[in-house]
Order: structure tokens, then C-alpha cells, then sequence
């Protein structure tokens, strides 16, 4: 069922949107915080002055929406912080999936998982006539090894109407995927909305030492 959205035009160089997402925009004009864990697998911190668009990510729709990255540490992920918009009230729970990477595109499950320790702040701030809130999840140490890109893919549990996953440009790695059939298929951005986006997200967790940097500690004793 196609969903449409009245938004409220708050900055110029708007263009209207599907119900897939929020819209794209031009010219935003303010900076947002930055909190993380222990040790960062990546940063993608949101920044206002960045803000292109809003993505869809409800499991209602049977929206995902997936992002990469890359690791130069192995260790284990406890912690995803993403800003995001919540049409019909904030989430309780996500579906997390981190995938393969296949050339430059989402490839396959590797781990998944079910996190209800959800916890969303109010940023102040707004766009589209919705409050943007700042969200971490826990993710109970899903593990990743050095040297690798990754695909992280979040959806959000149940709900009663769509919510979207903020994003800029594409600065980092490859582009935005987005899936309306819960990750059986998938196209890019570009594709999709016709502009290459990163999601703004920062994972974290515990990197572990590789066994090369354990013998050098070895020989400092």
C-alpha cells in the first residue's frame, strides 16, 4: 500500500517524495552531537548542515535499509547509534543484519539480530514537520573481523506507520541500499531516489588484539 506523506516544506530546494521516503532536501543550516562506544568500527555522525533525506527502514512496509563499512580492528559490535524520523511513534525494537559485502553492493547474511534495548533521544531539532531523535541500540556483540567491509542493515519492529533512517551524502564507501521486500532484493540510492547517500550511524564495540600485536606486547616483558 502506497502511503502519502503531507510534509511541511522547512527548507528550500524540497522535492517531493514517495512514500519510501521523506524528500530530498538542499540546505539545511545546523550541527548535531556525536555520543559512541569503546571503540568505533564506524563514524558517520549526523550533521544537520549534511541532511539530505529520510529512508524508509519499517518492517510494516517490509522496508531495510543497508549501509557498509569498513574495519581495520576484529572485534565485537554491542552498539549501533543512528538519527532517525518516527512517523507514528517511536520504535521499540530493530531487526539487525550485518551481510557480506559483493562488489560494492549487500551480499550475504552473516549474523542477525533482535534488539529491543532501544533507547531514543529528542534532538531538538526538526524536519518535515517530524521531531529528528538520536537512537542507540544494542546489538550483543555481533563479531567482525579486520580488513573487511560490512553491510549493516536495520529495520524497525512492528509499528503503526513508516519510519525513516536519516542520510547525507555519499562520502564513505559505497552508497545506500534500499529493499521494500525485507532484504530479498535490493537497489541502490541512486537508483531508487536518484542521489548516492550514506546513512548516518556510528558503530561500536570491543576490537580485539590481532595475535601479531599480542607478541609484540610479549617482547616488552
Amino acid at each position: 500500500m502506497r502511503i502519502t506523506l503531507v510534509i511541511a516544506l522547512l527548507v528550500a530546494g524540497f522535492a517531493v517524495a514517495d512514500a519510501t521516503q521523506l524528500g530530498h532536501l538542499e540546505g539545511a543550516v545546523a550541527v548535531g552531537g556525536t555520543i559512541a562506544g569503546d571503540d568505533i568500527f564506524c563514524s558517520q555522525p549526523f550533521d544537520f548542515g549534511a541532511l539530505e533525506n529520510g529512508v524508509g527502514m519499517s518492517e510494516g512496509n517490509g522496508w531495510m535499509i543497508t549501509d557498509d563499512f569498513n574495519t581495520s580492528d576484529a572485534g565485537n559490535i554491542d552498539m549501533v547509534e543512528i538519527w532517525a524520523i518516527y512517523a507514528a511513534g517511536n520504535t521499540t525494537g530493530f531487526n539487525i543484519e550485518l551481510r557480506e559485502d559483493a562488489s560494492a553492493a549487500p551480499g550475504a547474511i552473516i549474523d542477525t539480530y533482535s534488539s529491543t534495548a532501544v533507547d531514543h533521544t529528542n534532538t531538538g531539532m526538526s524536519q518535515w514537520g517530524y521531531p529528528l531523535w538520536y537512537t542507540v541500540m544494542e546489538t550483543d556483540d555481533i563479531m567482525v573481523d579486520g580488513g573487511m567491509i560490512y553491510w549493516l542493515v536495520l529495520q524497525t519492529v512492528a509499528g503503526t506507520g513508516p519510519d525513516y533512517w536519516l542520510a547525507g551524502p555519499n562520502v564513505n564507501g559505497g552508497m545506500t541500499y534500499f529493499s521494500d521486500n525485507g532484504g530479498a532484493s535490493w537497489q541502490s540510492s541512486q537508483v531508487a531516489w536518484g542521489a548516492a547517500y550514506d546513512q548516518f550511524m556510528i558503530i561500536s564495540g570491543t576490537t580485539s588484539l590481532s595475535r601479531d600485536t599480542w607478541g609484540t606486547i610479549k617482547t616488552l616483558f
